[in-house]
């Protein structure tokens, strides 16, 4: 696509070249190497760098969260079968199918087919024609990797559950030469960027991601990979992480000390984060000890009940829903992510009852269930389903995590692509939050109201100070930064989407900027994108939000049209925020004796460069006695020896709007400028 020039050499080349050094390092009994400070440019060209890649070998890991592998008479759980999917979210799945869509499952390893036929046959969908799925690899060798398999039978099994008769296209890398499944290069962001730079369908399905401190400037070429696709009709569904609202802590934390995060992907304006929820309808798990011989309990009135070793649907009706969260004491961190982007300034198009006036991409955008512990997904894997669902043991497969939110979300967007015989939706996040502010008369939106993504934190730690517990955010009234703007009644999202006819627009968002020190200049790149052929010219002006702050700003264009030399649909422009420095005006005397000073010493090297070297001492002794009166009187006692301040700009946040006019439409975002 003409936005990256791939290279390659020795380590030495590399670290000579971007002024770093690449070292080994063995985390939590890994392997991997990686640049050990960030990468520099030289400053001719490098505004025009996004980012480096391919520097390290930490892959993004999946956000899948395996259940207890029990039998369920035995436990007293429910666990989800595609029909009990189409029950609980209203999914009109005799109505549409998915017929004619295409959806791209983005993994890093190979598969088993056969465990796809298997979950097929268990749920009662026909089996998938071979010209109803593909294989795409992508670099490197296909190779089998144990800790991801799990990630790609859930995404592939589920996306297709929703949408029976879509087309999957599984677009997955390869292990790089010299690499392995834990320690690689070559990564699913490839496979991701594959298949935006091919167009491979309108619908992209990642459950892989990471939290955007850790992957530093790559976030941004992440966006205009996205703001491509978004352009080229595809929609990408992410999801919001597995780690609460402290998304940077590994997998197996107890407790948080990197603060509060959001994950990339879905942090991303121009992707549709999914966040967690969990079911609540089975609160008496079997009563009185009455669970089946097998299958599941029933639970009046959301569950029938079942005995069928293939677990056929028994959801009778939409079950409530509060905030994932399975996180116990000791115990390591199991919440739904959710937060304010440190990154990406608000987009326009994210307003609404709840939405947190904050400045920030708030995350995630909606919620679908993820309880690992309560109320799983079925899945078929390596060595399971031998007898339906159950393995030889007899137990389920099930899994959970906001990675189970983003194949099925996919499966929805193609049955709305099929409602709308769209041949693609680009980025629906405008279209979610103009039908949630009208849910009163649509119905399209479960709000999830209750629970929290707050997960525990070490004391003294980032974001947590002492006397503090926990760190996280609350569900509310429609919009909250745990379940987002709630889960889905898909039958009538499908009719509040054909009920709305498309109308030129463009979005508008900013990223957010910190300076070092009062003085100095942030820069943001403002992001005009187009919306629905839109190709008219756009104004753009900016100010602080107080006149106090001390702050001014500017933009290097006011005047941008979207009819022409657009990239990816998109123009930008630079918002540049200059701070004032704190001032100290000398007096007349310090300025005389720092005058002297320096004029004393270029003297002295000029007339004393000639002389020999006793005289050259005895000249350079006289000279310093001479200087040390003249800084004695300039710094002596009196009124001469004041010193006059001025505040500049006090360390904080502060936010500039950045407002973009067309015509009668007005958008705006907020960026924010922190002085540290």
């Amino acid at each position: 696509n003409r936005n990256e020039i791939s290279f390659s050499g020795s380590v030495g080349q590399v670290e000579y070249a971007f002024k770093t050094e690449i070292h080994n390092y063995t985390i939590r009994g890994e392997q991997h190497f990686a640049n050990a400070m960030d990468v520099s440019l030289p400053a001719a060209f490098s505004q025009q760098v996004l980012g480096v890649r391919g520097l390290d070998s930490f892959a993004p890991k999946p956000h899948i969260q395996p259940a207890p592998r029990v039998t369920s008479n035995l436990s007293g759980n429910h666990f989800l079968a595609p029909g009990d999917f189409w029950t609980i979210y209203n999914v009109p799945h005799t109505t549409y199918t998915g017929a004619g869509q295409s959806i791209a499952i983005i993994g890093q390893t190979t598969i088993n087919t056969s465990d796809l036929d298997t979950f097929r046959t268990n749920s009662g969908l026909p089996l998938t024609s071979a010209s109803n799925f593909q294989q795409v690899q992508v670099g490197g060798t296909a190779t089998l990797c144990s800790g991801d398999q799990g990630e790609a039978d859930l995404d592939l099994e589920w996306s297709n559950a929703v949408a029976p008769q879509a087309k999957i296209i599984y677009v997955f890398a390869g292990v790089n030469s010299g690499g392995s499944c834990t320690n690689r290069s070559n990564n699913v962001f490839d496979a991701l960027q594959d298949a935006i730079t091919n167009n491979r369908a309108p619908i992209i399905s990642i459950s892989y991601g990471n939290c955007e401190a850790n992957l530093g400037s790559f976030v941004m070429t992440l966006q205009q990979w996205a703001q491509q696709a978004n352009v080229q009709g595809q929609t990408i569904s992410g999801p919001s992480g597995d780690q609460g609202a402290a998304d940077c802590e590994s997998a197996t934390a107890t407790s948080a000390t990197h603060g509060l995060a959001v994950d990339v992907p879905a942090a991303i304006p121009e992707v549709t984060g999914v966040g967690g929820s969990e079911l609540t309808g089975d609160t008496s798990q079997c009563a009185n000890n009455s669970c089946p011989a097998s299958g599941s309990p029933a639970d009046s009135p959301y569950w029938s009940g079942s005995s069928s070793l293939t677990s056929g649907a028994s959801a009778l009706t939409y079950i409530a829903e509060t905030t994932w969260n399975d996180t116990t004491s000791g115990g390591p961190l199991s919440s739904t992510g959710g937060g304010a982007s440190s990154v990406f300034g608000k987009p326009s198009w994210q307003t609404g009852s709840g939405v947190p006036a904050d400045g920030k991409r708030d995350v995630p955008d909606i919620a679908l269930n993820a309880s690992p512990a309560h109320d799983p997904y079925l899945t078929c894997g390596p060595g399971d389903c031998t007898n339906g669902f159950r393995d030889a043991s007899n137990n389920y497969a099930a899994v959970g995590g906001t990675s189970a939110g983003a194949p099925t979300f996919a499966g929805i967007l193609a049955l709305i692509n099929e409602a709308t015989s769209s041949s693609g939706l680009g980025n629906v996040n405008p279209m979610l939050y103009s039908l949630a502010a009208n849910n009163s008369s649509n119905n399209a939106f479960h709000d999830v109201s209750s629970g929290n993504n707050k997960v525990p934190c070490t004391t003294g730690s980032t974001n947590c100070p002492s006397g503090t517990t926990s760190i996280g955010f609350s569900a509310g009234a429609v919009y909250d930064q745990t379940t987002g703007l709630g889960s889905l009644n898909v039958a009538n999202l499908i009719t509040a989407w054909m009920g709305v006819t498309p109308s030129t627009d463009f979005s508008i968002s900013g990223a957010n900027s910190t300076v070092a020190a009062a003085g100095g200049t942030g820069t943001s790149t403002i992001t005009i994108t187009a919306l629905n052929g839109f190709t008219g010219t756009v104004n753009l002006t900016c100010s602080p939000s107080s006149a106090t702050a001390q702050i001014t700003c500017s933009l290097n264009q006011t005047s941008l049209d979207m009819s022409t030399g657009t990239t990816n649909g998109t123009k930008t422009a630079t918002l540049s925020m200059v701070t004032v420095a704190d001032l100290q005006m000398p007096s007349h005397w310090q300025r005389r004796g720092t005058w002297f000073g320096a004029t004393g010493g270029l003297f002295a090297a000029v007339l004393l460069g000639g002389v020999s070297s006793r005289r050259r001492w005895l000249g350079l002794l006289g000279f310093f006695v001479v200087v040390v009166v003249l800084v004695g009187v300039a710094c002596g006692g009196g009124g001469g020896s004041s010193v006059k301040k001025t505040q500049g700009t006090p360390a904080g946040s502060y936010t500039v709007t950045v407002k973009a006019t067309s015509g009668s439409t007005t958008h705006t975002t907020n960026v924010s400028l922190t002085v540290q």
